[in-house]
Formats: C-alpha cells, structure tokens, sequence
C-alpha cells in the first residue's frame, strides 16, 4: 500500500487515471480516429469537439490502458459532494488578519454572506465539485493571499462629507428615519450632530469569495478523506492524516506578530 496524502491522491487521479475513462469511445477498432485525431492537432494545435467523461476530465489522447481501481474510486467519492449542500455559519468572517477599526469590513463581509445563502450556487455541492477537481489538475488550491484595504472618508466635489440625522412623517402619518445633508452652506461648517461616514477604497468581493472558495475546498477535503478512509475501500493507496486548514492567513498573522515581538526585543 502507498502511503499518500488526499491532495496527491486526488492530482493523481484526475491528472494521470481518470483521463483514461472514455477513450476507447474515441478511438474506435482501429487507428484512423487516432490519426485524425493527430490531424487536428496538426492543423489547429488542439483537440477539438473532446468533452469531459463522466469524472470531468477531457479523456486522453491515446488508449493507455484501464484507469487504477483506487482512480475509480477517487473520482466517485468527488462526485458524491455534488449530493451535499454547504453553508456558512452566523458571524463568519474570513478576513480576521485585517484591522477593521471602522466596521465596514465586517458589514461587507456578512453582505456577501447573505447574498451567497440567499441566490447563489457557490454553497452548492456542483460548485464544489468543480472547485475539487479544478484544483487537483492545477495543483494549486484556491488564491487567499490578499491586500488590506483602506478605510477612507466620504468626500462631496473633493471636501469632507458630512451627515445628519433627521425624522419626517410620511403619507399615513408614520415617523421614519432618514439621513441628510450635514454641512451647513451659508455657515460653511457642519451642522450640529453632524458625522462623517467611511468606504473602502476598493471591493473586497473577490477576496471574500476566494476565502469562502479555500474554506469549501477543505471542507471537501476533510469528506472525500473520511469516505476513502473506511476500510478496505481504496486497494493500492493509504491515506495520510489530513487536518483541514481552515484559516491559513490566521497563521500568517501570528507569525508576523511574533517576527514584530522579536524586532521590539
């Protein structure tokens, strides 16, 4: 049995096995499907009209023979998390490595969460099939790695902004809250109770998806090692421990924080 970690087992088996399934359809009792084929390799520089098999992989060229057992296996295991449903708990937030003195991180980020439970398919289990074996081929898991953005205050024809509060009735007589203009024009200064109000100083939206994308990701790891972990299910391979890293940039920072406790020192 070859030990081997869930990561390789998967690169493995969509890179090297599973290509396989699919190619015998594709090259026919003889040759010429092969040479033509090759033809079109020849003149365009691709394959063309080739789909994915049932494993969403573009099946191989050549006939190199029936894929390993334990690839079967693999690619079924994969494919069982499109029956699974994922979600994101109250209070998630990805970004914890970033200062958030203003807030306004923390609202986009429970935005995002809202929108992505409400009308998207990225909690869907298709989704993270796709995000599964997308990185296995790559090799590489989804990018975190991002820069903090800057808390800015609102500005109206380049001078500070200002806001204030105010109450109105409306048609049926209901007192509601609304916010206005806080700057006084003829005075030339803020009214009284006047605030000012922060942005971002860019979208945060794709790093918050990206995060949410590592976070599914090993998630899926941590059931596709559960099932191919019962006994007697894989033949020829044995998987290593696997501890999801759920919070790779926490590490990060506490590294930084300890390389800056050092410098003090």
């Amino acid at each position: 049995m070859k030990k081997i970690s869930v990561e390789n087992l998967l690169t493995w088996a969509f890179t090297q096995e599973l290509g396989k399934v699919g190619v015998l359809a594709d090259v026919g009792q003889g040759y010429s499907a092969a040479w033509s084929g090759m033809a079109e390799v020849a003149v365009l520089g691709t394959i063309i009209d080739r789909s994915p098999n049932a494993f969403g992989v573009v099946p191989n060229f050549v006939y190199e023979g029936e894929p390993h057992p334990d690839a079967i296996v693999v690619g079924r295991a994969v494919h069982r998390l499109a029956d699974l449903g994922f979600d994101i708990a109250n209070g998630w937030n990805p970004m914890t490595d970033w200062k958030d003195e203003t807030g306004l991180i923390a609202g986009e980020v429970e935005r995002l969460a809202t929108e992505q439970r409400g009308r998207s398919d990225r909690l869907s289990g298709q989704h993270v099939v796709s995000l599964v074996i997308s990185v296995a081929v790559l090799q590489r898991g989804p990018d975190w790695h991002a820069d903090e953005p800057k808390a800015v205050q609102l500005t109206s024809n380049g001078k500070p902004a200002w806001f204030v509060k105010r109450k109105a009735k409306d048609s049926l007589g209901k007192i509601y809250e609304f916010e206005d203009n806080g700057f006084d024009q003829r005075r030339q200064r803020p009214l009284k109770g006047a605030y000012r109000k922060w942005r971002l100083d860019r979208s945060i939206r794709g790093d918050v998806l990206s995060r949410l994308d590592w976070q599914l990701w090993q998630s899926a790891l941590e059931q596709i090692h559960a099932w191919l972990s019962a006994k007697g299910r894989l033949s020829g391979h044995e998987l290593l421990p696997f501890v999801p890293s759920r919070q790779p940039w926490g590490v990060l920072r506490k590294a930084e924080f300890s390389a800056q406790a050092i410098e003090k020192a």
